[in-house]
């Protein structure tokens, strides 16, 4: 079962982290310019494109790029991310402070929709699918790219080890449940047809356990679960958690950390 996702903090960890995420995102940035290259101009007709979660706008610009005389538009739900896209795309872009589960367009208003990194912190995927589809044309094409139930394994599994030996029980670690069959069901469900969507995973090294933390929250990736560790016992906890994380997933002075990546997209008829 997926963590109950706190939307509030989740607002508020972004909105702190906007002036240091880009210096912990190489994997987002990769991830984006293959989502890129899989929407050619030759392609698409497009008129108007929305970046749902655009963040600091890096995917938005790039579609502003590919796509100089259509209208980009680009939603988050943290404002502080905003003021960084509107400067990374000199003003070219149209932003709005918005849940992707409550979308502010007019029904059939884009030929395309694309989000990344940002469906793995909402509840409800079955309501932010039905708002992308009313917002997009007969047609359009939705494509995306999320982190997977499997992100942070090593983490979780060290937390989790942590507690059993420390007897902690006040928290939980935060579990995403977005695996490629539920995003299969939720786009067919709602009436996208030939989804196309792959899984793979991505390790990425550190040199230890706090540099990986606080790279999690620079990029404002915190723990978001209603039930996360907010005692004063968890220190204990997280110290043990420490060392079995780099006694377990540690090699030549440095520790491994997985991501899976769920990408992939569909259209509405």
């Amino acid at each position: 079962m997926m963590s109950e996702i706190d939307k509030n903090f989740v607002k508020r960890a972004f909105n702190t982290s906007a002036k240091t995420y880009d210096q912990h995102t190489s994997l987002q940035k990769s991830t984006i310019t293959e989502l890129l290259d899989h929407i050619n101009p030759e392609d698409f007709s497009i008129s108007r494109a929305l970046d749902i979660g655009t963040g600091t706008g890096n995917l938005t610009a790039g579609l502003i790029q590919r796509f100089p005389k259509a209208k980009i538009y680009g939603c988050d739900l943290a404002g502080s991310m905003l003021v960084e896209a509107r400067r990374k795309t000199g003003g070219k872009g149209i932003f709005s402070t918005a849940d992707a589960e409550l979308l502010p367009y007019k029904e059939n208003s884009f030929e395309l929709v694309v989000s990344s990194f940002t469906f793995q912190w909402l509840n409800d995927w079955s309501r932010a699918i039905n708002e992308i589809k009313k917002v997009l044309k007969p047609g359009g094409t939705f494509a995306f790219s999320v982190f997977g139930a499997k992100t942070f394994f090593e983490l979780r599994q060290s937390f989790i080890k942590a507690c059993a030996e420390t007897g902690y029980s006040a928290g939980e670690p935060l579990k995403l449940s977005t695996s490629k069959n539920s995003i299969m069901e939720s786009l067919v469900s709602a009436g996208f047809v030939t989804p196309v969507i792959r899984s793979y995973s991505v390790v990425e090294e550190y040199d230890s356990v706090r540099a990986l933390i606080k790279s999690i929250r620079g990029m404002g990736a915190k723990n978001a679960s209603n039930k996360r560790n907010r005692t004063p016992g968890v220190r204990t906890t997280l110290m043990k958690m420490f060392n079995i994380y780099e006694k377990n997933f540690g090699k030549n002075n440095k520790i491994a950390a997985s991501f899976e990546i769920i990408a992939g997209r569909a259209q509405i008829i």
